[in-house]
């Protein structure tokens, strides 16, 4: 990518106070790993190129938790994503009392694909948490492909 072209913003972790989530920038300058851009308070900053690309991400449309929360406290269940353009992913949300007692009834050992770990699972903390990710550009990699 170079000076003049747009990008658009996939990572805004460490830097939320300066760039959005998907939205599109221009590159005003480059340097070997980084660029600068009008962030969101029309300034001029350098911010890292891995937190850009040349397509804007799919929105999150839904957030759908698949199984009832019987016990905030002692929870296993399915939650699904849905995107804008059409994707869908899931993944586990598992509170940390759940993982003890599948130690304690079943093996030695647990396996988990895509599990996320919590002290407590309810509606709102599901929700932070599958944004938080997104914001972070790890929702794909701590997901599964529905």
């Amino acid at each position: 990518m170079k000076k003049g072209e747009s990008v658009y913003c996939i990572n805004e972790a460490l830097y939320a106070d300066h760039i959005t989530k998907r939205k599109r920038y221009f590159i005003k300058d480059v340097k070997t790993d980084q660029f600068r851009i009008l962030n969101n308070n029309n300034k001029l900053v350098w911010i890292p190129s891995y937190c850009f690309t040349n397509y804007k991400a799919p929105e999150i449309i839904s957030i759908n938790i698949d199984d009832e929360i019987n016990d905030k406290y002692n929870s296993c269940i399915e939650v699904t994503i849905k995107f804008d353009d059409g994707s869908k992913r899931w993944a586990i949300f598992m509170t940390i009392n759940h993982l003890n007692n599948l130690f304690n009834e079943y093996r030695d050992y647990v396996t988990g694909n895509r599990l996320i770990l919590t002290k407590e699972i309810n509606e709102n903390m599901i929700k932070k948490a599958i944004h938080e990710l997104d914001k972070q550009n790890e929702l794909y990699e701590n997901t599964n492909k529905y």
